[in-house]
Order: C-alpha cells, then sequence, then structure tokens
C-alpha cells in the first residue's frame, strides 16, 4: 500500500476530515493510491463512496480481491463518475452536490462514517472550468461541515493550469504522486 495516501487519511480521520485535490501523472501510482484509500477506510470501519470510470472499476476489482474479504467489499459502494457526474448531460455542479449529498446522507443519518474518492473527468466545455470551481467550493465546505474525508482526483496532463489554481484555492492539500502540500 502507498504510505503516503494512508498517512494523509489517518490523520484527517483525527481531525474531523479533510478535502484533498489528487492531481496524478502515472495511471500506476493512481490506481496504488485508490486501492490503498478504500482498504485503510474500510479497515477503519468507513463506508468508501467511489466515483469512477468503468475501466477503472474493473481494475480497482480485480485488486481487491487480494486485500478485502467479501463481507468488507460491502462496505464499497461503486458510481460510474460518468453517469455521477453528468447525469442531467452537463457538468451542472448544484445537481451534481445533491446527488453527491443524496448518496453519504444515508450513511450519515445511520452513525456510520463515509469517505469519498472522485476521479473528475469532463468533456470539452467552455464553461467547464468555472463549474468545477464552483463545484469544488461546495463539496469542500459540506466535507468540512459533515467531517469526511474525500479525495477529488484530476489527471495532472489533462488540467490547466487555470484550473490547478482554482483546485488550489478550494481543498485542503494538495497531493501529487510524489508528494503532499498543506494548502
Amino acid at each position: 500500500m502507498d504510505r503516503m495516501i494512508v498517512e494523509l487519511y489517518k490523520d484527517f480521520k483525527v481531525n474531523d476530515g479533510g478535502h484533498i485535490c489528487y492531481l496524478y501523472n502515472n495511471e500506476s501510482n493512481y490506481m496504488t493510491n485508490v486501492v490503498s484509500f478504500i482498504v485503510t477506510g474500510i479497515r477503519n470501519g468507513d463506508y468508501i463512496l467511489l466515483l469512477e470510470n468503468d475501466r477503472n472499476i474493473l481494475q480497482i476489482k480485480e485488486m481487491l480481491q487480494n486485500e478485502l474479504s467479501e463481507k468488507e467489499l460491502t462496505y464499497l459502494l461503486f458510481i460510474n463518475n460518468f453517469d455521477f457526474y453528468y447525469s442531467y448531460g452537463n457538468f451542472h455542479p448544484h445537481t451534481i452536490v445533491n446527488h453527491f449529498v443524496e448518496n453519504i446522507e444515508p450513511h450519515l443519518q445511520k452513525g456510520a462514517s463515509i469517505c469519498t474518492w472522485g476521479l473528475v473527468e469532463w468533456r470539452e466545455d467552455k464553461e467547464i472550468h468555472k463549474n468545477i470551481a464552483e463545484y469544488e467550493e461546495q463539496i469542500h465546505k459540506i466535507v468540512n461541515e459533515k467531517g469526511i474525508v474525500s479525495v477529488c482526483a484530476y489527471d495532472a496532463s489533462r488540467t490547466s493550469d487555470s484550473l490547478k489554481k482554482v483546485l488550489h484555492n478550494c481543498h485542503g492539500v494538495l497531493m501529487s504522486d510524489e508528494k503532499v502540500i498543506n494548502l
């Protein structure tokens, strides 16, 4: 398991949650980190809401077969990230935030702890930076209010410098494949 994400997860659990922006460059490192996050969370007794693309979901499930029991895997909730972010045909921040709350609230109402990992991908869209910024600002507020550990993952090669600057402003921590920076 990747120690960096495990330590970051544990630090945030002790400190009532946190919002992490993960800008990854290497697909293999990304997969190691997401699996480490899931395993650490589930072994901590948390539910994990995973927003991920279908290709990665298959690989993640395969990697988890060696790490978690069938019972432990029931704590993992998979949602296709495209279906989640584009459920109404476009990346509409208010709708996505409502969808996020609808998915976490039932667990929180039962007293369960839930952590989230979302791979944010988008189509070409002139308004996407503005929409992502609005979405991330709202999610940041919810994550902090509810004490959730939440990772928002972005492919660094697809993320413009201007969007990276926006992401720095709506997260408490910036993580790359090599390091963690508190913002």
